[in-house]
C-alpha cells in the first residue's frame, strides 16, 4: 500500500510540476523551501536525545507552545526540533517557540525523502499535532523504531467521511502510531472506526484551552504599544478572516459607526499574503487603511490591517468586539479560546466544525453569539456596545469556560512521559 501511495504521489508531483514552478516564481511563500522539502537542506543533528514535533501551520504551532514549555521543563536534556508545512507556521515558531533548537519544513512524503530526513534528525520520539497523517513519514519512523504520538488529535466530519472510504488503507497507515491522544470522545471513536487500535487511544481534552490562558508578556504588549500607541476608543476586531467575510465586516462596521463614531476597526486576515487584496477591499469601502507593518507609534486611521503574523493574541488585549473568522464561510471556524481567555465574548457564524466543542461550550455558557448573517452580527455588536454589563458578564463567562476545561496539557504530558520511560528516559527536571 505504501508503494502504491508513493507512486501515486510521485506521479501527481510530476503531472503538476509546471504549476508548482509557476507558483514558485509568482508566490513568495513557496520560495526558499525546495531543498528542505526534499530533505536536502535539513541539517544533520548530533546524538542528543531528541523530540521532533510537527505542527502544520500557525494554529498548530501556537497550540504547541505549552507543550514545548512543558517538555523543556521536564526533559531539559532533550533537544526539541519542529517542522511546519507553511512559511507562516515557521515564522510563528521562530517568534513564539524559544525552546526549539531547530525549525524546518516538513519533507515531501516520499519514502526516499522521509528516510533521509529521519536519518538526519534522528529523533527519539515524534509528536504530531492535530492528526496530520503522513504514510511514508510514519513508515520511516517505524523502520527506525521511533514512536509516533498524535497529540491534541481531532478528525473533522469531512475527513472522517473520506477516511472511512479507505478504511483498509487507513488501518495500515495508522499502524506505526504508538498513541493517539485525542481531543474528545467523538474524535477517539472516529480514529478507532477508521483503523486505530482501541488500546492505543486516549482522550485528553484540547490543549488549546491551556495555551489560551498564557497571556503575552509585558514586553510583547509594550512592543505593540510602540507600534500603534494607545487608544481609548472602542475597538472592533475581525480576527482570522477568510475571503468573503471582510465585506460583511466592513458593512457592519459602517452601520455601527452611525451611533458609535469613535469605534475603530482592526482586520486580521487568516493568511497575511492576502493583505494586498484586503487593503484594496477596505479602500473600495471608503476607508483609509493603515498596515501594522508600516506603523511606527501611532494608529492614525480608523482601520488597521494586520499584515504580519504574531500580533493577534496581543490585539485581543485592546479589543471590545470580536468576530471570529472562517465561520460565516464554510471553512470551519478559527480558535475562539484566546479571545475568551481575555474575557471577550466572540461572535461567529454557523461553520465552526473545527471547533465544535469549543463553540458549543461558549454558547451554552452564554459567552458568545452565533450569527447567521450580517444583520445578526450587527445586532450582536450593537447590543454589546449599548450594554456594558452584558459585555462584562459574557466576557467573564467566556473566561470561565477556558479555565474549567484546562488540564489537557498535563494529561498529554503523562502519556508522553510514559512512553519515554519505556525507552529508558525518565524526566530529568532541574532541581527547584
Amino acid at each position: 500500500m505504501i508503494h502504491l501511495y508513493s507512486l501515486s504521489l510521485f506521479s501527481a508531483i510530476l503531472l503538476t510540476l509546471p504549476y508548482w514552478i509557476w507558483r514558485y516564481f509568482t508566490t513568495p511563500k513557496y520560495r526558499g523551501t525546495v531543498l528542505e522539502r526534499f530533505g536536502l537542506g535539513v541539517k544533520q543533528r548530533d546524538a542528543t536525545p531528541r523530540i521532533w514535533i510537527h505542527a502544520v501551520s500557525v494554529g498548530e504551532t501556537l497550540a504547541a507552545q505549552g507543550l514545548v514549555g512543558a517538555l523543556r521543563q521536564k526533559n531539559p536534556d532533550f533537544e526539541l526540533v519542529l517542522s511546519t508545512v507553511t512559511k507562516t507556521g515557521r515564522q510563528m515558531a521562530r517568534e513564539k517557540l524559544t525552546g526549539v533548537a531547530y525549525i524546518f519544513h516538513l519533507p515531501v512524503d516520499l519514502p526516499w525523502v522521509t528516510r533521509r530526513v529521519m536519518e538526519r534528525i534522528r529523533p527519539t520520539m515524534m509528536i504530531i499535532m492535530e492528526t496530520e497523517l503522513w504514510p511514508s513519514l510514519f513508515a520511516s519512523a517505524a523502520e527506525r523504531q521511533v514512536p509516533v504520538v498524535i497529540v491534541n488529535g481531532r478528525i473533522s466530519p469531512g475527513s472522517f467521511k473520506n477516511y472511512k472510504k479507505a478504511r483498509f488503507f487507513m488501518r495500515r497507515l495508522l499502524a506505526p502510531v504508538r498513541l493517539f491522544v485525542m481531543q474528545s470522545a467523538m474524535d477517539a471513536q472516529r480514529i478507532e472506526t477508521i483503523g486505530a487500535t482501541k488500546g492505543r487511544i486516549r482522550v485528553s481534552g484540547n490543549i488549546k484551552y491551556d495555551q489560551a490562558l498564557i497571556r503575552p508578556s509585558a514586553a510583547a504588549m509594550a512592543e505593540m504599544e510602540q507600534k500603534i500607541g494607545r487608544t481609548r476608543d472602542p475597538v472592533m476586531l475581525a480576527a482570522s478572516t477568510h475571503p468573503g467575510e471582510e465585506e460583511t465586516i466592513l458593512r457592519v462596521y459602517r452601520r455601527l459607526r452611525e451611533n458609535h463614531p469613535q469605534l475603530r476597526l482592526i482586520v486580521v486576515p487568516r493568511h497575511p499574503e492576502r493583505a494586498g487584496q484586503v487593503t484594496t477591499l477596505i479602500k473600495n469601502h471608503g476607508w483609509d487603511v493603515q498596515p501594522i507593518s508600516q506603523s511606527h507609534g501611532l494608529w492614525e486611521n480608523k482601520v488597521l490591517l494586520v499584515d504580519q503574523v504574531g500580533w493577534l493574541t496581543r490585539i485581543y488585549g485592546i479589543s471590545r468586539l470580536v468576530y471570529m473568522g472562517g465561520s460565516l464561510v464554510a471553512h470551519g471556524g478559527q480558535n475562539m479560546l484566546e479571545a475568551a481567555a481575555w474575557e471577550l465574548p466572540t461572535a461567529f457564524g454557523p461553520h465552526t466544525f473545527n471547533f465544535k466543542d469549543v463553540s458549543r461550550l461558549l454558547l451554552e455558557a452564554e459567552a458568545a453569539f452565533l450569527v447567521q448573517n450580517e444583520e445578526d452580527l450587527f445586532q450582536a455588536f450593537a447590543r454589546l456596545l449599548a450594554e456594558p454589563d452584558t459585555l462584562k458578564n459574557m466576557g467573564q463567562a467566556a473566561r470561565q469556560v477556558v479555565e474549567t476545561n484546562a488540564g489537557a496539557l498535563s494529561r498529554t504530558m503523562q502519556e508522553i512521559h510514559a512512553i519515554l520511560e519505556e525507552q529508558g528516559y525518565a524526566p530529568t527536571a532541574p532541581p527547584a
